[in-house]
C-alpha cells in the first residue's frame, strides 16, 4: 500500500508542475512574437494570440473528454505562425527559440496525457482493494467486547481504509475541468491567468488589474461553456470557448 501512495503521489507532483510549464513556454512564446513585431512588424499578433489561446481551451477540452487530442494539434499549428517567420527578415535564431519553447509545449502536454491515463501498478491498486474489502468484511464479523466498542474499532478502521482507497482514487487522475473539478484535483489557473493577459495585450493594457478576479471570470465562462458543449465534440467546444476568449479583430 506505501508503494501505492509513493508512486501516485510522485506522478502527483509532477502533474503539478505540468499546467506552470505550459504557462511559462505560452508567455515566452507571446512575448517574444510582440518583441519582433516591434522590431519587424511580423507575425501577426491578433493570429498568434488567437492560437495560444486555443492551446488552453483545447487542453481543458481534451481533459474534460478524456480522449482527445485538440490540444496537441492547437500546438502544432504554432508551426504556421512560425513558417510565415522564416520568410521574413526575423534572425533565424529567434525562431530557434520560438520552436523550443513549442517543443516545451508538446513535452509538457505529453505528460499530462500520460498521468491522465496511466495508473501506477494497477495489478497492486486491485490487490489493495480486495484487501480493504476482506478487511472490512471481518472486521464486521469479528466480535468485540461490547457493542460501543465494536462500532468504534470497525467504524474507525473502515473510514481508514475507504478514505484511503477514495485519496488514491483522486490523486491517480489529477487534472478534471468544469463542475467535476475538486480542491483536490491540479489547479490550472496560470493558465487563466495567461488567457488574462493575453486579452489585455490585445486591448493595449499594460498592466492587469486583480488579474485572480479576471481569472476566476475566464474559469466561469469556460465551464459555462463547457456545460453547454457537454454533448459536443472537443473540437467543438475548444473552439467555441476560443472565440469566446480571444478579443474580436
Amino acid at each position: 500500500m506505501g508503494l501505492v501512495v509513493a508512486g501516485t503521489l510522485s506522478d502527483y507532483r509532477d502533474a503539478e508542475r505540468a499546467p506552470t510549464d505550459l504557462a511559462s513556454g505560452l508567455y515566452s512564446i507571446l512575448r517574444e512574437g510582440e518583441s519582433m513585431h516591434s522590431v519587424w512588424g511580423t507575425p501577426d499578433l491578433a493570429d498568434l494570440r488567437r492560437r495560444l489561446i486555443a492551446v488552453v481551451t483545447t487542453l481543458r477540452a481534451d481533459i474534460d473528454a478524456g480522449n482527445s487530442r485538440t490540444c496537441q494539434a492547437a500546438i502544432e499549428d504554432l508551426s504556421e505562425t512560425f513558417l510565415t517567420l522564416d520568410e521574413s527578415d526575423v534572425p533565424a535564431n529567434y525562431i530557434v527559440r520560438l520552436r523550443a519553447e513549442q517543443a516545451g509545449l508538446r513535452k509538457s502536454l505529453l505528460r499530462i496525457y500520460h498521468l491522465q491515463r496511466e495508473e501506477f501498478l494497477p495489478s497492486a491498486y486491485a490487490m489493495i482493494v480486495a484487501f480493504v474489502s476482506l478487511i472490512v468484511v471481518l472486521l464486521m464479523l469479528t466480535n468485540f467486547d461490547g457493542l460501543a466498542e465494536s462500532l468504534v474499532t470497525v467504524g474507525f478502521l473502515s473510514f481508514f481504509f475507504l478514505a484511503l482507497l477514495r485519496l488514491l482514487n483522486v490523486i491517480s487522475t489529477p487534472f478534471k475541468v468544469g463542475t467535476e473539478r475538486t480542491e483536490d484535483d491540479v489547479s490550472l489557473f496560470l493558465l487563466n491567468e495567461f488567457v488574462v493577459q493575453a486579452q489585455a495585450a490585445e486591448a493595449g493594457e499594460e498592466v492587469v488589474e486583480d488579474i485572480e478576479a479576471q481569472a476566476e471570470e475566464v474559469e466561469e465562462a469556460l465551464v459555462e461553456v463547457e456545460e453547454e458543449q457537454a454533448d459536443a465534440d472537443a473540437t467543438k467546444a475548444a473552439e467555441k470557448a476560443t472565440a469566446r476568449l480571444t478579443p474580436d479583430e
